[in-house]
């Protein structure tokens, strides 16, 4: 899993336009985009362009 961040512009009921930023892990940057995809039309909101999708591979931790 890598941590990712994608940027996007989506719309509200209304038709405004709302900067998102969505934060989370997922296997591959198209899962990401779906992830937050899904989370946008739970708060009912449709998804515009995606500025961007930035990955972070998740660190380990290092036992003490």
């Amino acid at each position: 899993m890598s941590n990712f961040r994608v940027i996007a512009t989506c719309f509200d009921g209304a038709g405004a336009p709302i900067p998102v930023t969505w934060y989370g892990e997922a296997e591959t940057p198209d899962i990401a985009v779906q992830c937050m995809r899904d989370e946008a039309h739970g708060n009912g909101w449709s998804m515009g362009a995606v500025t961007a999708v930035q990955q972070r591979e998740k660190q380990q931790e290092l036992a003490a």
